[in-house]
């Protein structure tokens, strides 16, 4: 019979975990195994230290005193380069080929009713491409608008990343196999808020999340891909999240605000619409960049307002950065890395006699890191401020709620490409939906230059490669 090693039970004793190993007998050899090659991967001393600390509380030590605004590009600002400089350095960035793109898609479209990762989610107004497709073919276009290759780099979950790796499969990697590469992020043990005790989930299981997505850079770290990205030129990183389909990946011109500025890391950003918006607030204190989300801000402080009326902490998140590799590495050289965060959440355990239970108020802490700690670290950072229509049209809520729903995605979709084609001279009559495919036309630049395009567009309409296709009522 399988024994778990000496080793281990040692550990087990020393930190107070022997109840993992309640239902030993229980278990077949497979099942014991699995078991220990879990709990071989869980470092007892920083659980513990971990769980001290929440026990403890964490003293703010920050001093909201001296909050202010970030080193931001605006809308309205009269900057010293000009957009059309910043879109040539961006667009000469990619053409030399050291540009790539790293996409977070450790998540399941549960809340969507799609019970697969949520990157295979069809949000496509009248293509049905998926937030994967989205992401790819906008990169193709550019490939294609650029002559280069710009490598993928895709974090999935333990929970996602053979179904999403099979997808990519069955497409065949959309013809883009060779630039491609997919990386998993670990995985943290949840605890039991009163005791500090591994939760189990089954007899031979524990209770495992992932990491939080600043888990990316060790990932990244551990599994090559910044050594890759050194091999091939690769020196700065577009990061998205996959559940935005209008996310700007590899922006030319926030690429070229990035480079111009010789910043580290770069932010793209929407104003805030109200104080007390949901998002996490990009702000300053003393000269370095940090994110705070909107519930930690004093309300007297988030709404306080300059003498033109704006809000002074105006710059949203929207999870949509560009990183210098080389501060990547640095940071992962550092003895300190990126701090743990507690999520006191509700999650499912087994009891003592072997029941799994379903508590109705928060019972445990889940740990993570989150992305947004590079920022003090960077001693160069940048915001670029750009419409909220044109860069965030999140995937996130259950279709019955009113925002960030796919419901609500697609139509902002139509709407964008609504307007290029508008402003690119084609009638578009009301009512109609468009949709334009990247390898049609990545940007509004490249549509304009487009010799093909309609002089009116009167039905729903999907404008891609061979030129468009019209949509019958009968076909909606």
């Amino acid at each position: 019979m399988f024994a778990p090693p000496p080793q281990l039970t040692d550990q087990l004793s020393r930190y107070g975990q022997q109840h993992v190993l309640q239902y030993w007998d229980d278990l077949d050899d497979d099942q014991r195994k699995n078991l220990v090659a879990q709990l071989e991967n869980v470092d007892f001393e920083l659980i513990q230290s971990l769980w001290e600390q929440f026990r403890g509380g964490v003293p703010d030590v920050r001093d909201f005193s001296k909050l202010a605004a970030p080193n931001s590009i605006r809308l309205a600002d009269e900057i010293p380069f000009s957009y059309e400089k910043a879109y040539d350095h961006g667009e000469q960035l990619v053409r030399q080929g050291r540009v790539g793109v790293v996409i977070v898609a450790g998540g399941q479209g549960s809340r969507l009713g799609f019970n697969h990762p949520k990157g295979l989610y069809p949000i496509g107004p009248l293509s049905e491409r998926t937030l994967f497709q989205f992401i790819v073919d906008k990169i193709a276009g550019y490939e294609k608008k650029c002559s280069t290759h710009i490598p993928l780099f895709i974090m999935t979950s333990p929970a996602v990343h053979d179904e999403t790796v099979a997808y990519f499969q069955q497409q065949h990697f959309f013809g883009r196999q060779d630039r491609i590469t997919f990386f998993c992020q670990s995985t943290m043990p949840a605890v039991d808020a009163e005791s500090g005790r591994l939760l189990l989930q089954a007899r031979n299981q524990l209770f495992l999340s992932p990491n939080g997505h600043g888990g990316m850079l060790e990932a990244m770290q551990s599994q090559g891909i910044l050594s890759t990205c050194a091999q091939q030129g690769v020196d700065t990183l577009f990061y998205g999240q996959v559940d935005n389909p209008l996310s700007p990946t590899c922006s030319l011109a926030l690429l070229g605000y990035h480079a111009l500025s010789k910043a580290q890391v770069t932010l793209q950003t929407i104003a805030k619409q109200s104080p007390s918006d949901k998002t996490g607030n990009i702000v300053s204190i003393d000269g370095r960049t940090q994110i705070i989300e909107y519930s930690e801000i004093p309300e007297a402080l988030s709404s306080e307002v300059t003498q033109e009326g704006q809000l002074k902490l105006w710059a949203a998140n929207i999870a949509v950065h560009v990183f210098q590799t080389d501060f990547l590495r640095a940071v992962t050289q550092s003895s300190d890395g990126l701090p743990y965060h507690f999520a006191h959440k509700k999650v499912a355990y087994l009891d003592t006699s072997g029941t799994l239970k379903q508590p109705s108020n928060p019972n445990a802490i889940k740990l993570e890191k989150f992305i947004f700690d590079l920022l003090p670290l960077a001693e160069r950072t940048l915001t670029v401020e750009a419409l909220r229509e044109d860069v965030f049209a999140p995937v996130k809520n259950a279709p019955t709620e009113s925002f960030s729903t796919a419901s609500t995605s697609r139509e902002a979709i139509c709407q964008l490409h609504r307007r290029w084609l508008q402003e690119a001279g084609c009638q578009v009559s009301d009512g109609v939906q468009v949709e334009i495919h990247p390898q049609y036309a990545v940007n509004l630049p490249q549509l304009m230059q487009r010799s093909d395009l309609p002089e009116k567009i009167d039905r729903d309409t999907y404008l891609q490669i061979p030129p468009f296709h019209s949509f019958s009522s009968s076909e909606n």
